[in-house]
């Protein structure tokens, strides 16, 4: 094992993807637990959330056989707004909020997200609809001290504060992670808890900048797209890449694989 605990913040596995296989290749390079996130699909139905979270769940199980810790993430995914448009969106991804929930409080996921923002542009209406949604979320959220995970644009100072201040009105910044974050939100951001791509300069500069955050490959299980995504062991990777490259990585790789996410997700049965 390269190190005692390494954890990719932010995995979609499908069992239509290289599924079990995608896992192996973590596990092979050194990786031990993930964040397992709902992954969107294509047929909108009237129990579409019990659905996609219900196979989440049972995907979540099929990884943990493999001796892989696993965080799971379920929640509307704010893209999902255009395929109910014609069906009252708001009040959709709602639904699929409370159900998100629901299975949280009884125990079988962890964390709701992936919700907030489309990450392209849109128009006022639907940036108005997505933030009621988000408010929504973060009120749901407070009264169980539910993570919750952004998915959003690129975000500014501007926009990072404005998250901040609805996170003061409807929940806690500090139970909120922004998903995909970049390296130079650190310049103006400190406070969120950001989720970065495993790149070598992503990983480089954060380093740097001796804030908390987690390390990602947004890997997306689809074959169907090859070379859209970073590798399943990219993580693993950069855990090598810090201890090559820095004396103190034991000190490095401890903060950012096991106290922050422990910190922030209050679990610690992801770590193998």
């Amino acid at each position: 094992m390269l190190y005692k605990s390494i954890f990719d913040n932010f995995m979609h596995i499908r069992p239509e993807g290289y599924f079990l296989e995608a896992i192996d290749a973590f596990k092979k390079y050194g990786g031990t637990s993930i964040n397992l996130v709902n992954f969107p699909e294509g047929n909108i139905g009237n129990n579409y959330y019990e659905y996609v979270y219900g196979k989440t769940i049972k995907t979540a199980e099929k990884i943990k056989e493999k001796g892989i810790g696993v965080i799971i993430t379920i929640g509307p995914y704010p893209l999902d707004y255009f395929s109910f448009m014609n069906n009252n969106p708001i009040e959709k991804l709602k639904s699929g909020i409370d159900l998100a929930v629901k299975y949280i409080v009884e125990g079988k996921a962890d964390v709701l997200g992936e919700i907030g923002y489309p990450h392209f542009d849109i128009s006022p209406e639907i940036y108005e609809s997505s933030e009621k949604i988000l408010i929504y979320a973060m009120e749901s959220c407070k009264d169980y001290d539910i993570p919750l995970i952004l998915h959003t644009e690129d975000l500014n100072r501007e926009k990072y504060e404005h998250i901040e201040d609805m996170a003061y009105r409807h929940y806690n910044k500090e139970r909120i992670l922004k998903h995909h974050a970049n390296y130079v939100d650190f310049n103006f951001n400190n406070t969120i808890l950001k989720s970065l791509i495993a790149s070598r300069p992503n990983v480089k500069y954060s380093i740097e900048s001796n804030q908390n955050f987690l390390l990602e490959t947004d890997y997306t299980d689809q074959k169907e797209k090859p070379g859209k995504v970073m590798p399943p062991y990219s993580v693993p990777k950069r855990a090598e890449m810090i201890m090559n490259q820095y004396d103190d990585y034991d000190r490095i790789l401890n903060k950012i694989f096991i106290e922050t996410p422990y910190k922030f997700y209050k679990k610690d049965f992801f770590l193998v």
